[in-house]
């Protein structure tokens, strides 16, 4: 055998032994995600009083919540949300809002009351990508998915061709962070994970925020066509006029309280959408 092929040969037994290795970084990774979203919560040692056998409505009954110890930042919060439906959690910073969605993502406890609500799926503002290929950063939210699965999904949030102008396609390896992206197109391959995660229920958590004006409206395009297509349902926190603009109902939020709220087709609604921040 020559001594050229009888190095790859050894070279490639060497590296199985770290195969597994790799697997494990990859579920290391999905705790990772698990843990940063739930660790507050362990370290209060916060029961989180959310029941997930539901129809789909999400429910606030009377409750009162705080972040990682703080005095209470929402107060007697009763709401209704139906499956299906899409509400924008409008107000100020520091309102309240997106401890409104902790709640239903179980990610914090309620003081009082209790919440009632499906698994849901968080998309926020930061872009979480490690240092691995574009493939195994999106089986993230779906392990089990093929190559045409990823394909499509990558398609419809509008990236796929950029993944395959990079030349090794779904075998691409990011930095950590998603070093090696652009911003938007980091901000597209986390939509092309949050398309693949199985959840009927979308929390975005001023999803646009660090976007430019054209890319962040073409995401948005993407999420609402998604969301009609599956009769997903959809809560936005948010003070944009352009993230909110998805919704059919607007729920104020104000100093940790339900200020209003109100349904497209009327004069309150579209007062309340105009007086939001524009792009």
């Amino acid at each position: 055998m020559p001594l050229a092929a009888l190095a790859i040969l050894i070279a490639l037994a060497a590296m199985e032994p770290f195969a597994g290795l790799r697997r494990g970084a990859l579920e290391a990774g999905r705790l990772w995600l698990a843990m940063k979203r739930l660790g507050p919560a362990l370290a209060e040692g916060a029961d989180a009083d959310v029941r997930t056998d539901t129809d789909g409505d999400i429910v606030f009954d009377k409750v009162a919540a705080a972040q990682s110890g703080t005095s209470p930042l929402v107060h007697a919060i009763d709401l209704r949300i139906v499956a299906g439906e899409r509400v924008a959690l409008v107000g100020p910073s520091g309102a309240g809002k997106s401890t409104l969605l902790a709640l239903i993502a179980g990610e914090i406890a309620t003081l009082t009351g209790n919440v009632q609500a499906p698994a849901a799926c968080l998309f926020t503002q930061r872009t979480e990508l490690f240092q691995d290929s574009v493939r195994d950063n999106l089986r993230l939210a779906a392990p089990d998915a093929d190559d045409d699965l990823l394909w499509q999904a990558l398609h419809k949030a509008g990236l796929a061709e950029q993944v395959r102008s990079f030349g090794k396609g779904l075998d691409t390896t990011l930095g950590e962070g998603g070093l090696g992206l652009s911003g938007g197109q980091a901000r597209r391959l986390a939509l092309a994970r949050l398309l693949l995660h199985p959840s009927r229920v979308w929390l975005l958590d001023e999803a646009t925020e660090a976007l430019d004006a054209a890319t962040a409206h073409d995401v948005l395009q993407r999420l609402d066509r998604h969301a009609c297509d599956h009769g997903q349902t959809v809560i936005i926190a948010t003070h944009l006029r352009r993230e909110a603009a998805l919704a059919d109902r607007l729920v104020g939020v104000r100093h940790g309280r339900i200020a209003f709220d109100v349904r497209r087709g009327t004069g309150n609604f579209d007062a309340a959408l105009a007086a939001l921040r524009q792009d």
